[in-house]
């Protein structure tokens, strides 16, 4: 009894070692790797819109680049810098969340491209690891 009570323990504190490690890798970033699609804001966004499916079937998961102008600079809970990209919708845009603050200074209304990985629609098509391309 105490053998399997030792070994039970002994597993949970390797698995709790697990995914403490898990939990500080390095982020893999987007700086590097290589755009598998170039497309605008608008054209991501109605993608999504007309064929959530398809689009998730094309774009999640993979790095691109969306060009558009900026409808809103802030920053999220844990301070990273948030771009918002105008599309023809009114509510919807492209929600582009960043590794590190972008160098160059933004502006509502600059036109810029953007890359990063595709994580699909919520309310927005959002991007994660973000880093500002012009």
């Amino acid at each position: 009894m105490k053998k399997l009570l030792y070994t039970i323990l002994a597993l949970i504190v390797i698995l709790g070692l697990g995914y403490i490690i898990f939990l500080n890798l390095p982020k893999a970033s987007t700086k590097n790797k290589e755009t598998k699609i170039e497309v605008s804001a608008v054209k991501l966004f109605n993608d999504f819109n007309r064929n959530e499916q398809n689009a998730n079937n094309r774009y999640n998961g993979k790095v691109i680049e969306v060009s558009g102008a900026i409808r809103n600079i802030s920053k999220d809970k844990k301070g990273a810098t948030v771009v918002l990209l105008n599309t023809d919708d009114m509510i919807g845009s492209v929600l582009c969340t960043f590794e590190t603050p972008p160098k160059s200074k933004l502006t509502d209304g600059q036109e810029v491209t953007i890359k990063g990985q595709c994580s699909g629609l919520l309310m927005d098509v959002v991007l994660n690891k973000c880093n500002l391309v012009k």
